[in-house]
Order: C-alpha cells, then sequence, then structure tokens
C-alpha cells in the first residue's frame, strides 16, 4: 500500500505497564501499539519533548486476555465493562458495536465495545516498505479486522487503514468507532482546545450520568451545550470540576473530509485527524472529569475522547437498529456476507505557539493538509499530504 525509508519498527515487550507491542520510530517522532487490544497508545513529536497527547489510564493495565471476573472485578469491575477496562489505553476501537452488549449478549460473554479492544492483535505479514499490518479475527462476530500504519519518513503524518472481512454468510449491522481518547497533562480545563466541524449536537440522556452539567436529551448547536444551572457551556474548552457526560455531533454533511482536533497551546501542540466524512459521520464527545467512582476510575479520572464514528450514541446495537436514523443520519453501517469494507484516517502532529486558538478548519488540496487557526488570527498549519484519503467509502 505504502513505501517508505527512514522508519523503522521495534517490537517491545514493555510499550505499557509490561504489555508487549510496537513503536514504529521515524525522524519526526513516533507512534507506540499495544498487541493487546490493538490500541495506539502512544504518539510523539520530537519538536515537543516528553509530550503525549493520548490517555494513559491512572491504574494499572493488563492485557485484557488476562481478566478474569472472579480475580479481577475489584481492580477492574465486573462484565461487561471489566475485561475492557482492564486493558484499555489511549486511542482504541470499538467494533462491532459501540456500546455495551444487550442483557442478553452480556450472559452470553460478550463485552463492552465489541471483541477487537480485548482480543490479542496479531503482526500479519510484513506490508510494503515499514508499515506496520496487524490485526485480529473475532471469533463471535466472525469478522476479520486488521489495521496497517505507516508514518512518513520527512512528514509528522501518520497514514492509517483499516479493512473488515466478514467471513460469515449473513449480512452484518455494524458500528465502527474510533475511540481517541486524550489525557492529561496535555488536557488542561480552560487551556485545551477540541474542536470539529460538527452541526447539530444531542446531550446523552439523563440514567447516562448522577453529575452531568448539561441538559439531559437537548439538542443544540455545536460547541454550545445548555448547562442544568442555566447559560451555555462552550464544549471547546473544557471545565473544571467533577463531573460526566457525553454529546453526539454531527459532522457537516457538506464535507467530503471531516476531523477531529486536540490542542493544547501550552504545550505547543496540536493533534488532529482527519478521514472522510462518508465513513464516519459522527463524532462522540466523552468528557471524564473525576466523575465516576466504581473500579478501576476511583473518582479519580480526567480525560476527553473524541471518537469518530458511524455510530451518535454508546448504546446496545439492537437500541442503535431500533432508534434509525438521527437527524436524518444513518447511525450504523451495514458488513454484507463475506465480503469487505475499509475505511482510512490521517494522524496530524503539529507545533504551535504558545497563543494558538485551536482548528477551525481542515482542508486537504494540492497534496498539502492545512488547519486554519480558530479566532481572529486565522493562522494556518500546512503539511504535505499523500494522496491517501479518498471521498465516499471503499470495498
Amino acid at each position: 500500500m505504502l513505501q517508505a525509508t527512514q522508519t523503522r519498527i521495534e517490537r517491545s515487550a514493555n510499550i505499557l505497564d509490561e504489555r508487549p507491542g510496537y513503536r514504529i520510530r521515524a525522524p519526526w517522532g513516533h507512534l507506540a501499539v499495544l498487541e493487546s487490544g490493538g490500541h495506539i497508545c502512544e504518539l510523539q513529536l520530537n519538536s515537543v519533548p516528553d509530550v503525549n497527547p493520548l490517555w494513559r489510564p491512572q491504574w494499572r493495565t493488563i492485557d485484557p486476555q488476562r481478566y478474569s471476573p472472579g480475580r479481577h472485578r475489584r481492580l477492574y469491575g465486573p462484565p461487561p465493562d471489566g475485561k475492557l477496562l482492564a486493558g484499555l489505553a489511549g486511542h482504541s476501537v470499538s467494533f462491532d458495536h459501540f456500546g455495551p452488549p444487550s442483557k442478553e449478549e452480556t450472559a452470553a460473554g460478550l463485552t463492552t465495545h465489541g471483541e477487537a479492544p480485548c482480543l490479542r492483535w496479531n503482526r500479519r505479514r510484513t506490508g510494503i516498505g515499514a508499515s506496520l499490518r496487524y490485526g485480529c479475527r473475532l471469533p463471535n462476530a466472525q469478522i476479520e479486522l486488521e489495521r496497517e500504519i505507516f508514518l512518513d519518513p520527512s512528514h509528522p503524518v501518520v497514514y492509517c487503514e483499516e479493512r473488515a472481512r466478514n467471513l460469515s454468510c449473513y449480512d452484518r449491522p455494524l458500528s465502527w468507532n474510533e475511540h481517541v481518547t486524550f489525557g492529561p497533562p496535555f488536557v488542561q480545563p480552560g487551556v485545551t482546545r477540541f474542536d470539529m466541524p460538527a452541526t447539530r449536537s444531542k446531550v446523552c440522556p439523563p440514567e447516562y450520568s448522577d453529575r452531568n452539567t448539561l441538559v439531559a436529551d437537548a439538542e443544540f448547536n455545536w460547541p454550545h451545550a445548555p448547562r442544568n444551572a442555566g447559560g451555555q457551556q462552550d464544549l471547546r474548552v473544557g471545565a473544571a470540576g467533577r463531573f460526566g457526560h457525553y454529546t453526539a455531533q454531527l459532522l457537516d454533511p457538506s464535507l467530503d473530509i471531516g476531523f477531529i482536533s486536540a490542542c493544547n497551546p501550552d504545550q505547543g501542540l496540536l493533534v488532529a485527524y482527519a478521514f472522510r466524512r462518508a465513513d464516519f459521520p459522527w463524532v462522540g464527545n466523552w468528557e471524564e472529569s473525576s466523575n465516576r467512582t466504581a473500579a478501576p476510575w476511583s473518582g479519580r479520572t480526567v480525560c476527553r475522547g473524541l471518537e469518530f464514528s458511524t455510530t451518535p450514541f454508546a448504546i446496545p446495537r439492537r437500541e442503535t437498529i431500533d432508534r434509525g436514523p438521527l437527524f436524518g443520519e444513518s447511525t450504523y453501517r451495514w458488513l454484507p456476507a463475506k465480503s469487505s469494507l475499509s475505511i482510512r484516517f490521517l494522524i496530524l502532529l503539529m507545533a504551535v505557539e504558545s497563543d494558538f486558538d485551536g482548528a477551525r478548519q481542515l482542508q486537504i488540496h494540492q497534496r498539502r493538509a492545512v488547519i486554519k487557526e480558530a479566532g481572529r488570527r486565522g493562522r494556518q498549519l500546512t503539511v504535505p499530504v499523500r494522496p491517501f484519503l479518498r471521498v465516499g467509502p471503499q470495498a
């Protein structure tokens, strides 16, 4: 798929908490992934040293295959969440459902966010150049999921392609969610800017959280959400305090390319993901601020997720299908029998000035990605990119 020079792949027995995985290094920085769960857990730009924007849980993680309810319930919680939380880190993929399994699926042994983030991902035959190709087979869903990652040797751009192959004779309704989670110290209330080209949005229902500062089930236009205490909250800039909430955002239907971005100007780093809007029309905005008190959260977790997705809310698959479209947009995708689907996304890492105000716009044209600053200054960040994203889904 891709060609590379001056990049290398290293397997390590201790990527995170003595868990094995791979680091892909380029002259400008590196990326790291875990074998178990496939999570992208490190993004590093050398010109902004010691800043990894991705969330590292405050608890010690383990490979989820080691999770046993009898031994680990008190550490990581019971099923269906415990196995997922035992190994979660950074950017995970929720596949082939997003959210908890149904009551019956839980009794059958399924976990929250699908099988993929709880399985061991094996390295496949070497990709072209210095690309990492790895994946897993979902035994219950009967789907093969693979990801290939390539770091541009000259510019701070990461190219990712994922392919799902249906091994069964049935068409499968699925959710495909890139669960990108940022954590401290990159996440700082009042400092870090979170951006996306969203239009209509909706707040989670009241049962999601006992400490939701937003009006439950309210519809609004991003980023100004109605507060329970009155007025509006600007979701671009995180707030301090103890709360937890989730909002679902529909990306602008007029766009071919969607994006999410997070910028901490104090640390001098902006990270952006670009993808085809036809693949991922939704972005989930998840804020956890010392809200969840059960294990392993223990009321000590601060993180922020921007999750580009086929699906707006983390609810059982059956409920997603029964609810139907939201704001006129589909909320799941079909994977036909004995067929394959693929998605692609870019990760851009950019050094920024200490007064940079986040991203108002991200465009890709003439083989360049251009990020336009929010606010009055309107400065631009540019980086060369390959013709990797194409309009419309690929089979």
